[in-house]
């Protein structure tokens, strides 16, 4: 079988804190309850007092798109359509916004005569007159409009305390808002077809004025029989001819220039040197330095032969000059001519050059006009195009606002309402009900948290210095009465642990002894001081009941009454105070053996406190008084001492100084938290040793705090019987005990 490994740690704690406040509230489950019913009577006296309020519903439907009876052709002056799914949601938002404006309320009042209709303002006693705009704000105050789920369906609805009056305002709310629709558009047509006859008639006077401002330019310009254009188009194409004749004549002239230099740089030379190429009359040249060639070859062969004076020769030489003068003569008049049409073609480009550039200026000139010819005409056109425009818009403005077209209507009119909306008293008492309750838990948490009285066993240990060593029970048959006192000391209540050993006090009380013997093994503790913080807290009821418990085994025991203000033990054992006791042992009258008297209880012995002394508190610090303890705690196994309550005297802190250990006893419920930590610093502070503390007049029977676990003490089976069945219910009673 496997083991569960899970820390259990972590659920332990949380059910422990949830159990914490489960039993704080049934422990003040009277102060949940009173909180509860408190806040539920204040909200059903309110619900039923309130004055019911009747709401009427009347629905518009908004449509997409208002009826197009003019066809798309012609533009509404204000669009009614919702356009986009987007704008639609914004569109519907905005007629909300609408519906529930003051202009609405106001048209209402007014149509209505709700500033006189007492029905309207009800009941209620005005302080002054009302007047138009309290009537608004109050019936703004009564309409709510709202989007009917996944349509374009708006809800109008209006509250108020009569009914057919609720009815008959919810009607007029629609009907004005459609009637202020229609209103807006017509209102808008018409306020746009008056500002356009207005532009129109504006438009109208700069039109003509631009038109006879175009015409006198052209008058003066000379551009009525022929057209700017067409003379921007001839000067453009003469232009270009002058352009293009220039720049053959530029060509020409620059041919002709280079033929100049060539022949300008063989001027002079031999005709025989001169290069062809650079000739514009190549092949009449070319022949006749041919011919002067041949001719100077002939001569060369005959001055092989004959003389220079030879006739030959100087035939020969005659007829080759005459070729050579012929060549030169070629050579000069061909340079002539080259020059001459070099000049006349420079003469012509220059000419051209100057009939471009009058073309150019007049271009320019007639560019400038064309600017302003331009502008005059953009305005002219732009001028005839607004007009045109506005005149057809307003035709078309004119149209639409003969149209009562509307893109609302109305739905399902107003009935009057059958039952009232408010109160909801089913809703307002749940709501209270719910709201009592956590009131009243709140309230239990708060009274829990201002109540400072030890009440568990963690308030004892948070206390430094402190030992929690148990509980014990209240005590049946003890009526607790106002502010804890109890009656006379009762022998059969204050001896129930020897009366009804098996009692449920009396396990507690052996529990206690328990553990404070294992409290200090080592050393064990034969001497005690039973106290507490305050008087009525159950000091000597606990201490005899610790005496009796630790006795039943065999041990002697002595109770010492150390109260010496307010002596208690004699009368809870019925013996008498008189004889001997305390002050006469410490006196030297009497001895310890004539002075400890026995009780019904076996071998539990009980030194009284004798006759009263004025001086208690230095008694208890004498030299004495601790010598007299000593001698008890050598007759005696153990010594336990009931002394008066810490912080009223100091008896008890001087007496822990002198015994081995101090008991705390702390009154659940009663004793204060402070004033525990005040009564354990006290006794920490001059020295003495805290045992541990005990709770008292803990009531098991409620579930408080978690003590319901104890309730098993005097409940649980010992063998085939209960405690409560063997021994009976030893004086219970349904009213409060305690110990």
């Amino acid at each position: 079988m496997q083991q569960n490994t899970t820390d259990p740690s972590g659920s332990r704690e949380e059910r422990s804190e949830l159990q914490r406040y489960y039993d704080i509230l049934v422990k003040r489950k009277l102060v949940v309850i009173s909180g509860a019913a408190l806040v539920i009577g204040a909200v059903a006296m309110w619900t039923f007092f309130e004055t019911p309020i009747y709401m009427a519903r009347a629905t518009v439907l908004v449509d997409q798109r208002a009826p197009q009876v003019l066809g798309k052709e012609v533009g509404e002056v204000v669009d009614l359509s919702a356009g986009s799914a987007w704008r639609t949601r914004e569109y519907l938002e905005t007629q909300h916004k609408v519906i529930t404006s003051a202009r609405v309320s106001r048209r209402v009042v007014d149509k209505l005569g709700l500033l006189k209709d007492p029905k309207f303002w009800g009941p209620e006693k005005r302080e002054k007159e009302p007047t138009a705009e309290d009537a608004t704000r109050a019936l703004q105050s009564m309409i709510t409009a709202r989007r009917v789920l996944n349509s374009d369906i708006i809800e109008i609805a209006v509250a108020h305390a009569d009914r057919e009056l609720a009815a008959r305002l919810a009607n007029a709310i629609a009907q004005t808002y459609l009637d202020q629709n229609v209103e807006y558009k017509l209102s808008s047509a018409t306020g746009a077809s008056s500002w356009l006859a207005d532009q129109l008639d504006t438009l109208k006077k700069q039109l003509e004025q631009a038109e006879l401002a175009l015409y006198h330019f052209k008058k003066k310009n000379n551009t009525i029989a022929v057209s700017l254009e067409n003379r921007q188009n001839l000067l453009a194409s003469r232009i270009t001819k002058l352009n293009d004749a220039l720049t053959d004549a530029r060509l020409k002239r620059l041919t002709l220039e280079a033929q100049r230099k060539q022949i300008l740089a063989v001027r002079g030379k031999d005709p025989l040197k001169v290069s062809v190429s650079s000739l514009s009359r190549r092949a009449a040249i070319e022949a006749l330095k041919a011919n002067y060639v041949v001719e100077l070859r002939k001569l060369n062969g005959l001055r092989a032969r004959y003389l220079e004076r030879h006739p030959l020769v100087l035939e020969q030489q005659a007829r080759t000059d005459t070729a050579r003068n012929a060549l030169a003569d070629e050579i000069r008049a061909n340079f002539a001519g080259v020059e001459s049409l070099y000049r006349e073609t420079l003469d012509t480009e220059r000419k051209l050059a100057g009939a471009l550039q009058v073309a150019k200026n007049d271009a320019l000139a007639l560019n400038l006009r064309e600017v302003e010819y331009q502008r005059l005409r953009r305005q002219q056109q732009n001028l005839s195009k607004l007009h045109s425009l506005i005149l057809a818009r307003m035709k078309e403005s004119d149209l639409s606002a003969q149209l009562r077209v509307n893109n609302i209507r109305s739905l399902d009119r107003a009935t009057v309402p059958l039952g009232p909306i408010k109160p909801r008293v089913k809703l307002n008492l749940l709501v209270g009900g719910l709201l009592g309750i956590l009131f009243g838990i709140g309230l239990a948490l708060l009274v829990d948290s201002l109540d400072q009285s030890v009440k568990s066993h963690d308030d004892i240990e948070s206390i430094p210095h402190l030992l929690y060593l148990g509980l014990m029970p209240r005590i049946p048959g003890v009526e607790v009465k106002k502010k804890g006192r109890r009656p006379d000391p009762r022998p059969e209540v204050d001896l129930i642990v020897h009366r009804n050993p098996k009692s449920s006090v009396a396990e507690s009380c052996r529990a206690i002894r328990t553990n404070l013997m294992f409290s200090s093994p080592d050393q064990p503790m034969k001497s005690f001081v039973v106290t507490s913080p305050g008087p009525r807290e159950g000091k000597t009821t606990t201490v005899v009941s610790l005496a009796i418990t630790m006795a039943q085994p065999g041990s002697r025991v002595l109770l010492v009454d150390t109260d010496m203000r307010r002596p208690r033990l004699h009368k809870v054992f019925g013996l008498s105070n008189q004889r001997g006791g305390v002050t006469s042992l410490l006196l030297g009258e009497t001895s310890i053996e004539e002075a400890a008297l026995a009780t019904e209880v076996p071998n539990l012995y009980l030194l009284p406190c004798g006759p009263t002394p004025p001086n208690p508190a230095e008694i208890c610090q004498s030299d004495r008084f601790r010598s007299m303890v000593a001698q008890l705690r050598d007759h005696f196994d153990l010594v336990l001492m009931d002394s008066p309550p810490a912080i009223v005297v100091t008896d008890s802190v001087i007496i822990s100084t002198i015994v081995d250990g101090t008991l705390l006893v702390a009154r659940s419920g009663y004793t204060s938290r402070a004033a525990l930590r005040e009564s354990a610093r006290q006794i920490f502070d001059v020295g003495g040793h805290i045992a541990g503390c005990i709770v008292n007049d803990m009531d098991l029977h409620k579930r408080a705090y978690g003590y319901q676990r104890y309730r098993r003490y005097g409940y649980y089976r010992y063998g085939s019987y209960r405690y409560g069945q063997y021994y009976g219910n030893y004086g219970e009673s349904e009213k409060g005990t305690a110990g």
